[in-house]
């Protein structure tokens, strides 16, 4: 079965990720290695000081750059798209849709670290959906379980507003897999990322978080999302024969 890994920073030299072209091909590598044929490059965009015309500039340039270095290698294909850092009103903004992954109206969104849920934050995603259309993935929500509010984000996904996925590596800390394994069996996630940044410090664990959900939570619970995972990827792959 195919698997898309929706979230890493595998583009060489535009955030805290990949530094380099041979940094970007050994993660390629390592998540070839992890079963992954396919993953979304989404590099970090910070609205607070990231200009979004010269953002989408170099990313461009850098996915190029990193398509034709990994031709022919026989690696996962790449698909681009972003993380996106809220900021208070985007539900109302008119340019969201350069940051949505690529041929699609997903929007990669990541919460601020340590903020309170608030309202504010609960109806610009919400208006994101339903306004702008945008179908909202929030990224590695078991970071943010100890937030205030974190319950009324739970709500938003189960009333349809967001999907959300975990990180791999939240499987397999001693901290979060609690929290992971609770999500999981509560219906909120919907994939497991790797948020790879680098092959030693923050290497890919697609695998690793696979086998830690089949032994925990069962095989079917881990094929349901292996399935999302290719769902998503058939769907990726016929927007991009449109582009």
């Amino acid at each position: 079965m195919d698997y898309l890994d929706i979230h890493s920073h595998i583009l060489p030299n535009v955030d805290d990720g990949a530094k380099d072209i041979e940094t970007s091909l050994a993660l390629l590598e390592a998540l070839k290695t992890q079963g992954v044929t396919a993953v979304i490059a989404t590099p970090h965009f910070y609205p607070d000081y990231d200009n979004a015309e010269e953002f989408v500039e170099k990313i461009d340039l850098a996915y190029k750059e990193l398509k034709n270095a990994a031709a022919g290698q026989d690696l996962p294909r790449i698909f681009l798209g972003c993380e996106l850092r809220y900021f208070n009103g985007m539900g109302k903004s008119k340019s969201i849709d350069q940051f949505a992954i690529k041929g699609t109206d997903h929007l990669l969104l990541e919460l601020p670290y340590g903020a309170p849920i608030t309202k504010l934050v609960l109806d610009d995603i919400i208006a994101l959906s339903e306004n702008l259309g945008f179908k909202v993935i929030l990224a590695h929500i078991e970071r943010y379980y100890k937030v205030k509010g974190f319950k009324k984000l739970l709500k938003l996904i189960s009333d349809g507003y967001a999907i959300a996925h975990i990180n791999a590596d939240g499987m397999t800390s001693k901290e979060e897999a609690k929290i992971c394994e609770k999500l999981i069996k509560g219906g909120y996630i919907s994939f497991v990322a790797s948020d790879t940044h680098s092959v030693k410090n923050r290497p890919p664990k697609i695998k690793e978080a696979l086998d830690a959900i089949t032994d925990r939570l069962g095989k079917s619970t881990a094929t349901r999302l292996m399935l999302k995972s290719n769902r998503f990827l058939e769907e990726l792959e016929t927007a991009y024969e449109k582009l």
